[in-house]
């Protein structure tokens, strides 16, 4: 593997102190021996919900997991359609596709999220709901999705994978449309050490269903009322993301200060994000947009900076995908041209902050 003077992400756990708490929520499992769907679990869940302002939530094995069900529960099938948008992992529109339904995607914004001005155009007959997704935990507009899923009678699905702490000046991510959807896997603001997920809910009826369906479809392990297959989340996990929770805050607080470092320091050629101060961003990324964007990404691995592009294809551009491009989404086509995202992570040093900006900068002198 290459060596970098500026890692993108650093996952490392540093420190005895740090390491040993963790240590000892394995040991307490292990003394319990209740490692499958232990009271971590509803603790979890518990803590979520009530941060999240909602009545329910339901750990699950993945955030990809998460969304899957969350269609699922809402009742999504075969010959509905879901308004998407092609900017985001592959598991927001597989979710959609594995419910047998189909995606429909409109175009993004200069921000990243899905342009709630197009999606009235994409509405038809066939529509059932709208899965926006929090690129880079920037929120979407949440008033505008609230009010036309309302107008249109449409489910609306929050994929939060990378917005968890983040809200508008109103609402916080994770309250938002009928299911919200957390992936908490290691790279995430809330994380595990391996794949979890989360999913939260008001209504009663989801809540239920999402249950059963975690749990291959069954009502206390023996009665089948679903074909289903197995979602649960690892007790372990929760226990480990029990923990990270006591620091979620002070994270993203970090993440803020570097990316407002960032933003101030870089150079006017550069689009970087814009900060709405009404709003909490959690910063999952700090991406911005560039000319030359692949000779900018060489030239800082040749000063030892690793850089990423999230995503580098469109969805619709996905081989998987091919048949649902309809050659309307222009803004995303040219936006993830020049995506680049820049390292964030609590164990960036300012030094290798100002490293970073200071050789941006020059690139484009």
């Amino acid at each position: 593997m290459k060596k970098y003077k500026v890692r993108y992400q650093d996952l490392s756990i540093k420190g005895d102190a740090k390491q040993k708490r963790y240590i000892n929520i394995l040991k307490k499992m292990m003394r319990s021996g209740k490692f499958l769907m232990g009271p971590e679990i509803q603790i979890l869940e518990k803590k979520i919900s009530k941060i999240c302002k909602r009545k329910y939530a339901v750990g699950t094995a993945s955030g990809t997991d998460a969304l899957y069900l969350a269609l699922r529960a809402i009742g999504i099938k075969k010959g509905d359609e879901v308004i998407t948008t092609p900017l985001s992992w592959v598991s927001s529109t597989n979710a959609i596709t594995m419910n047998q339904a189909t995606p429909v995607f409109v175009d993004v914004k200069d921000d990243l999220n899905i342009d709630e001005s197009k999606i009235e155009k994409k509405i038809t007959n066939k529509t059932k709901a709208i899965l926006f997704v929090n690129f880079t935990g920037n929120t979407c507009d949440f008033k505008k999705l609230i009010s036309i899923s309302k107008k249109y009678n449409l489910k609306l699905i929050e994929d939060g994978a990378q917005s968890f702490g983040s809200s508008d000046a109103e609402k916080i991510s994770g309250s938002v449309g009928e299911i919200s959807c957390f992936s908490l896997n290691p790279m995430k603001i809330l994380s595990s050490f391996g794949e979890s997920g989360m999913v939260l809910t008001n209504n009663k009826q989801y809540f239920k269903r999402l249950e059963i369906l975690r749990y291959v479809g069954t009502v206390n392990k023996d009665n089948c009322v679903y074909p289903s297959l197995n979602f649960k989340m690892d007790t372990l996990q929760a226990g480990f993301i029990l923990e990270n929770l006591k620091f979620v805050k002070s994270k993203i607080k970090s993440r803020n200060r570097m990316a407002d470092i960032y933003i101030k320091k870089l150079s006017k050629n550069i689009l970087v994000p814009k900060i709405n101060y009404k709003n909490t961003h959690s910063f999952y990324s700090f991406t911005i947009l560039v000319n030359k964007r692949d000779k900018l990404k060489r030239y800082l691995e040749k000063k030892g900076i690793e850089t990423k592009i999230q995503h580098k294809i469109l969805i619709p551009h996905q081989k998987a995908y091919l048949k649902y491009l309809k050659n309307d989404i222009p803004n995303a086509e040219k936006v993830v041209k020049k995506i680049l995202c820049l390292p964030l992570h609590e164990s960036l040093s300012i030094s290798n902050l100002n490293y970073i900006i200071k050789n941006i900068n020059e690139f484009y002198k």
